[in-house]
């Protein structure tokens, strides 16, 4: 005589396939929010926590309900299976957040001169609320700085400021960056800088960077950069990595040839002439006077 055997389903698989697909679209929100929603970024990290938070219950309750799936043969393997994948979705990302934030020197603002940063001028209007402060940091945390990154350094090229003045301005379109300001090389003052704001493609914080050239008095230029997070209490390697892009794309360029850049500082001098107009020609001596004696 056949039997009839009745599977019940575990009811704490199906409590763990939910939450493990509620944690998705909260995750998702929190990076909709981050990149696109125009809020502070502590909103977003608020809801991001929280859908870690449901995928590590999500794992918590598929673990209790294992045993009973396992040995009282109740129904739930796959539920516990898509519980476990989709906990993964929203708990890898966190990992590596983790990863960079327990093993990445813990700044907000780097450069590659720390006894002399760049000064940020502009780059204050990009400040919101809570945001961190652009001022120049203490000399405890600039020479922390120098320990953790002794390969930051600012470049010496042997060309002129206005020359690579050009060629940074092509790197900063090139990059995508927000021209916030910048001072032109000129005759009177050799130096010049920019000040930019970036945008990470990916999450969507802020960060304002100091491009500084500089003088060195023998027809060369001293290139310094500042990189610096606006919002957060660590920047996860993002300053670091940037400078050493920077001076990557630098190198790449000059290593490219400056043809194009001549060419273009020659116009400009030719232009800037122009707009001064003729030197003013030096009026002829007049012939002295001869004086004749009456008598």
């Amino acid at each position: 005589m056949s039997g009839h055997y009745s599977f019940h389903i575990s009811r704490l698989a199906v409590w763990a396939l939910w939450l493990a697909r509620l944690s998705i679209p909260v995750a998702l929100i929190s990076f909709l929010l981050m990149r696109f929603g125009g809020l502070h970024p502590s909103i977003a990290i608020y809801c991001f926590a929280t859908a870690i938070m449901l995928a590590l219950l999500s794992l918590l309750v598929s673990i209790a309900a294992f045993p009973a799936i396992w040995f009282d043969g109740q129904k739930g393997g796959r539920r516990l299976w898509g519980a476990f994948l989709r906990g993964l979705v929203v708990l890898v990302p966190a990992f590596v957040v983790a990863f960079y934030y327990f093993n990445r020197p813990a700044f907000t603002d780097l450069s590659t001169n720390p006894e002399d940063p760049p000064v940020f001028e502009m780059a204050w209007q990009e400040r919101q609320d809570y945001d961190n402060r652009l001022d120049i940091v203490s000399i405890g945390e600039r020479e922390e700085q120098a320990r953790a990154y002794p390969e930051l350094a600012g470049k010496d090229i042997e060309q002129s400021p206005q020359l690579i003045y050009l060629l940074v301005r092509d790197l900063i379109k090139e990059n995508g960056w927000t021209l916030l300001g910048e001072k032109v090389p000129s005759e009177e003052n050799a130096d010049g800088n920019f000040e930019i704001g970036i945008r990470s493609i990916v999450t969507g914080f802020r960060y304002v960077a100091a491009i500084r050239l500089q003088d060195d008095g023998n027809e060369g230029t001293r290139v310094d950069m500042r990189s610096a997070a606006l919002w957060g209490d660590h920047d996860f390697g993002q300053n670091a990595r940037r400078i050493r892009s920077f001076y990557s794309d630098l190198d790449t360029k000059l290593g490219q040839g400056l043809k194009l850049y001549q060419l273009q500082l020659e116009e400009l001098e030719r232009q800037e002439r122009l707009k001064r107009g003729p030197l003013p020609r030096r009026k002829p001596k007049q012939p002295p006077k001869s004086s004749q004696k009456i008598g």
